[in-house]
């Protein structure tokens, strides 16, 4: 066994599952239909070979007087059980394995006590499977599910060949990173987060119910789609104004929380890769970070240079993401409060995480089964897919301490009017996209 020390980013989200435990953790999940012959030794050899090639699917933690430690296990693979659903109605297997998957992916984790990686296979029929594999947000990161899922693909291809799967070996492991995360002197960048946060308010958005004292991590999900014209003008516009649709997107939503707070001044989060060195590409463990991106809407400047000011600070924070938030936020000083997160309550992210299946798997026919949403630990969460034929997909996750379903569902219309506002007439100013309404 090896004892090593949490990097950074594990110890601001150690702090996060911790301060605001909730009903449930934050687990990250695959799950995939199976329809064909399943060669289950072969399915449990390559989720087995994934487990064994990656050092944070074989870890636990432990408390050392009172603080958490890792602790990597040597390699033994993982029981992937079969839980049986046969004996259901053809009819009602669906619902009951859609059950059962829940069960296990919303559901509070004791970090010290209980297995954070798990693999089941549902059984619906002998040609049909349902695959559930989870890991708790302190090991890994959405890049990592992707890996995860790519390796089992490649390893069960192989076993089912009677060879080894083709995987380019690990030069380092993620205790690596934490190591290498430690030594960095980041000073300058430190300096630079001081400077651009400093004195940041909270942004204060009205909400349908009184703020708890302590944050509940109750949450639901609206999906609101956008049409294809809007997607390509915001598009359009990225070209000609030398930035990306995330900056339009993101500017956009700076607007609508400005206009629902009455504030010029606030940071909203959004997540990067964090894999800034090319070795860790290929490893699971959680390197993903959060930049804290603070809003300028002073003077009342048109939106073409409110999107200048979000292209200088989205930039600027790139070039300094490897500061992990948490050590920012001790530089600072901020302030713990129960009732909500440090420095922002709303995230905002473009995925690419929406990739369809692969279809086939040898004789296996693979789709997605469908899993809800994860569990949110800030007020707002504001997820934007582009859609190559049916323009952009908002998911906005919610803190339903906090909103009911009829005002987020507002407030992703509302969203959709300023967007479309703000790429037809980037010249206007804020208070003139502003009375744009219908």
């Amino acid at each position: 066994m090896r004892h090593l020390p949490l990097s950074a980013l594990q110890q601001r989200f150690w702090y996060l599952c911790t301060a605001y435990p909730g009903e449930a953790s934050p687990i990250l999940v695959l799950n995939w239909r199976l329809r064909g012959p399943l060669d289950l030794a072969a399915w449990r050899g390559a989720v087995n070979a994934v487990v064994d090639r990656h050092e944070s699917l074989r870890t636990g933690f432990v408390l050392r007087d009172g603080e958490p430690v890792q602790v990597v296990m040597p390699p033994a693979g993982i029981d992937t059980p079969v839980v049986d659903l046969t004996g259901h109605p053809p009819e009602e297997r669906d619902a009951r394995a859609g059950e059962l998957l829940s069960a296990r992916t919303h559901r509070l984790l004791d970090l010290t006590a209980d297995p954070l990686v798990g693999s089941t296979l549902l059984r619906l029929a002998d040609d049909h499977h349902v695959w559930c594999f989870t890991m708790h947000h302190l090991l890994a990161d959405g890049a990592s599910l992707r890996t995860v899922g790519r390796e089992v693909r490649a390893g069960y291809l192989a076993a089912l060949d009677g060879a080894a799967p083709d995987l380019p070996p690990l030069t380092l492991q993620y205790g690596d990173f934490a190591q290498w995360q430690s030594e960095q002197d980041q000073a300058a960048e430190l300096a630079y987060w001081q400077g651009h946060l400093s004195g940041a308010p909270s942004l204060e958005l009205p909400t349908d119910l009184p703020r708890p004292a302590e944050k509940s991590a109750h949450s639901a999900e609206h999906i609101h789609l956008m049409p294809p014209e809007l997607a390509e003008q915001v598009a359009e516009l990225s070209r000609r104004t030398r930035c990306t649709p995330f900056m339009v997107l993101l500017t956009a939503l700076q607007l609508l929380l400005g206009e629902r707070s009455g504030q010029d001044d606030f940071c909203v989060g959004t997540p990067v890769a964090g894999r800034v060195r090319a070795e860790f590409e290929p490893v699971v463990g959680l390197f993903a970070n959060t930049l804290a991106l603070r809003a300028d809407l002073a003077g009342d400047p048109t939106f073409a240079e409110l999107l200048k000011r979000t292209r200088a600070t989205v930039i600027g924070g790139l070039q300094r993401q490897s500061v992990p938030l948490g050590r920012i936020i001790a530089t600072l000083g901020v302030p713990r409060d129960p009732g909500r997160t440090q420095l922002f309550d709303v995230v905002f992210s473009m995925r690419n995480d929406g990739t369809a299946l692969a279809p086939r798997l040898g004789p296996l026919e693979v789709e997605g089964f469908p899993h809800g949403h994860a569990k949110v630990l800030h007020d707002l969460v504001f997820d934007i897919w582009r859609l190559d034929s049916s323009g952009l997909r908002a998911g906005i996750r919610y803190d339903t301490a906090l909103f009911k379903p009829d005002t987020v569902d507002e407030l992703a219309r509302r969203y959709e009017q300023i967007l479309s506002a703000a790429v037809a007439r980037p010249g206007d100013r804020l208070s003139e996209l502003g009375a744009t309404r219908g």
